[in-house]
């Protein structure tokens, strides 16, 4: 796993916490809302329901594998996400876009949430951080050219 997924820079840890909180709050019914890294450490959270964030983080990296190995086993290619949908919530999960793909992201809802916004919306949330991830790395990575010339 690169340095970025263990040691967070300040900025992009801000712009997940937004996120995670505004994700939280656009979906009236969400229970909760977890960014994890694919191997499973909590980055942030947001969970009204009593359930463990940590225990969270664990498992939702493994999902969004599970998942996309399915897919392709299946030969329908790569999962887009995967949705729990249990007696009393959803959970759904996926897999936040950028170049390094070090994240996941899940939204926790009760069941009488529309599955359609709560994809968009943990969708919109996903790309939000993809963007924000990459921006910051093309920075970065500017910078440090920068530096060495």
């Amino acid at each position: 796993m690169t340095s970025l997924s263990h040691t967070l820079p300040q900025i992009l840890r801000t712009t997940i916490d937004n996120a995670v909180h505004a994700l939280h709050h656009r979906v009236p019914a969400a229970l909760g809302c977890v960014i994890a890294t694919v191997d499973g450490r909590l980055v942030s959270h947001v969970v009204d329901n009593g359930a463990d964030p940590q225990r969270i983080a664990a498992m939702i990296g493994s999902m969004v594998a599970l998942g996309e190995s399915i897919g392709r086993e299946v030969r329908i290619d790569r999962s887009q996400y995967v949705v729990v949908n249990a007696l009393n919530g959803i959970l759904l999960t996926q897999r936040v876009p950028s170049r390094r793909e070090l994240f996941v992201v899940s939204t926790l809802a009760r069941t009488s949430t529309n599955l359609g916004v709560l994809l968009h919306e943990t969708r919109s949330t996903a790309n939000e951080i993809g963007t924000a991830i990459d921006d910051w790395l093309d920075q970065h990575q500017a910078s440090t050219a920068a530096a060495t010339n």
